[in-house]
This record gives structure tokens, sequence and C-alpha cells, in this order.
């Protein structure tokens, strides 16, 4: 397929094209800001415009047989930008960007959501249900195919690698791995012509990490949370010790249905809170716990 990337130069725009290009994807990217110096950024076509006001963006999505829209404020933003900025570039920027690939005869669509749309009422959550409301609104009034993606925490955790990235998958926290892994299978899932006849598909998919545990087994978690730990994580009492790693609350469980979370899109999410521990032990393996610690985020 022909694929219109908005926000390319963002978070899963980074992660997303080199992926779909992989995948013999035929790119066009489009951003406010310029793009990596890099393959396979430098070998794409390249569109700069700002979804804001969608100038540009009608010629680029020329030819193109979906649209990949990623462009968002998000809850991390939430002090350093008002509710202005969220409206025009969550609301603002998803709607001009539907515009041009109706006018370009696009009639699928992969849109990068949130799990703060059930914080509908909160300044980042309720831009995205008005998002999701504008892939509705095209999708009964111009024949518009999509799939909302919801993904759940995956904000870069900077130099924190065993709370605010490790722990962190206990608490509703999505590898970023995984969120690229719910994207690209969107973009597959939408990749074959349907029938003519019947509505347009419409899918929400909620991009969270598997469940390693049922709500029975850590019930009484936090009554001793080390001894709970280690019934469910064989292995893990050591290593949460040496390293300080705070899971003293109950985890939460996470209900994504009998087929797991990504059924409807054919995505089985394998990153969790026991793969961490398995990538712990074979760092701690190598008897340097300072190199641990000093791990940064790589993207």
């Amino acid at each position: 397929m022909r694929i219109l990337v908005t926000g390319a130069g963002g978070n899963i725009g980074k992660g997303i094209v080199p992926r779909l290009h992989a995948a013999g994807h035929s790119l066009v990217l489009s951003d406010v800001n310029r793009l990596p110096d890099e393959p396979p950024f430098a070998d794409l076509p390249f569109v700069q415009c700002d979804v804001q006001a969608g100038f540009g963006l009608e010629g680029a999505a020329q030819g193109c047989d979906l649209l990949l829209h990623l462009p968002a404020w998000h809850g991390i933003h939430s002090r350093a930008k008002t509710e202005a900025d969220f409206w025009r570039l969550n609301v603002d920027g998803t709607f001009w960007a539907l515009q041009a690939a109706r006018a370009a005869g696009i009639r699928r669509l992969v849109f990068l959501s949130s799990q703060s749309w059930h914080d509908h009422y909160g300044k980042y959550g309720f831009t995205k249900q008005v998002g999701e409301e504008l892939c509705e609104y095209h999708r009964r009034n111009h024949g518009l195919r999509y799939v909302a993606i919801r993904p759940a925490d995956f904000t870069p955790w900077g130099d924190d690698y065993l709370n605010r990235y490790g722990a962190r998958l206990l608490y509703g926290g999505v590898d970023r791995e995984d969120v690229l892994g719910y994207v690209e299978a969107a973009v597959e899932h939408l990749g074959p012509d349907l029938p003519d006849g019947g509505s347009p598909e419409a899918l929400i998919v909620d991009a969270v990490r598997p469940d390693a545990f049922t709500a029975e087994q850590v019930r009484d978690w936090e009554d001793d949370h080390l001894t709970a730990c280690e019934r469910v994580f064989p292995g893990s009492r050591d290593l949460l010790e040496r390293y300080a790693i705070d899971v003293r609350r109950r985890p939460s469980v996470v209900a994504g249905g009998e087929d797991g979370p990504g059924a409807a899109i054919g995505y089985t999410p394998t990153r969790h809170f026991g793969t961490f521990l398995d990538d712990l032990r074979r760092l701690d393996a190598t008897g340097e716990p300072d190199a641990v610690r000093a791990i940064t985020c790589p993207y």
C-alpha cells in the first residue's frame, strides 16, 4: 500500500516508519519539522506541513491508499500546553488530515488515540474522544474504514529504567515495541479491500500489555508484595531487593477479552513485567549493577 504518515517525526512515527518500509509499503511522510537525515527517512517522499492548518496535506495524500495519523500533544504535555494547543493539534489537525484524505480518495485510516479517551473530560482525553468522533463521522458520511488504536502509557522513561519503565509494566504501562506492533497490525488489517455492501468497518483496539497474572493471584499483593511477586514471577525477590524496584502497590489487571486485546487485528502483545525481569536478570548476570542503573530510554 501507499501510506501517508502524518507526524512521522514523533515517537511512534520514528518507530513505525522503518517497520512499514521494511514490510514493503510505499510511504509518504509528513511532519511540521524536518525528519532525520538517515535511512529510511532520507530516502522517502517528505511533505513539510502543519496539520493544524492543513495546507499541503491534500497534495501529500494524492495517490495514497491509507492515512496513518499520529500527531498529538499527550498527557505529558499537559503542563506546558494549553487547552487551545491541545485542540489545535489533536482536533483541528485530525479534522484537516481527514479532509485531505477524503479529497484524495483515501478510504482507510489508522488513528492513534489513547487510553486517556476514558478520561474524556480531561484536557487530553477530551481531544481524543473528539478525534475518534471525527473518525466515526467520516465513516458514516464518507465511507471511511478505520482502526483507532488506544495505547496505554508508553511515555519515554528518561534515566529510570528500573521503575519508570520496568515497574510501570505492572501498573498500566505498555512497552513501546508492542504499541508499534499494534499500529503495524492495524495497517495490515486494513490492507485487503472489503466486498461492496454493508457499513464500513470501525474498530477500537486497546493497545495494552498482556496479563501475566489473574486478579486472584494478586489479590493479597499489598499484604506482602515481595512474596506475592515471587509467587507470580519466581526468582524476582532478589532482583526487587537489590535494585530497589518499587512494586508495593497491587498491580492492575488488563481486561483484554478472552482472545487478548489485539485479537481483532491479529496482534498479540508480548512484553510485560515478567519479560522485563528476564531482561534485567540477563543484565544482572554481567556483574555490573551500575551499568543497569545507567540505562537510558532509547526513544
